[in-house]
């Protein structure tokens, strides 16, 4: 996998406050480790050029963590979640 480009990223917060965000941040995590499928974590918190990113192609949502590829908004926590119940994930992410 070395030298392949990262394409998952997952926009969230270092500094949340509510624990909802930081249990679907380690489930995401441990959900793309799982699958070994690399990606990086933004930080919004950090970054207002990211933030103002992730709202321009979200379409609105305003929930954390959410999960892009390439890019583009693919959804939440909950849509990752039941994409591994159908064992779908790969094919959630577009990584199919």
């Amino acid at each position: 996998m070395s030298g392949e480009k990262i394409r998952v990223q997952i926009y969230g917060s270092s500094v949340a406050g509510n624990i909802f965000v930081k249990q679907n941040q380690a489930s995401i995590e441990s959900i793309l480790n799982s699958n070994k499928i690399p990606y990086t974590f933004v930080d919004v918190a950090a970054d207002q050029d990211q933030l103002n990113y992730m709202k321009r192609k979200n379409g609105g949502v305003k929930e954390l963590p959410q999960i892009f590829v390439d890019g583009e908004y693919k959804g939440l926590t909950k849509e990752l979640e039941q994409a591994v119940e159908m064992r779908e994930v790969k094919e959630f992410l577009g990584l199919d």
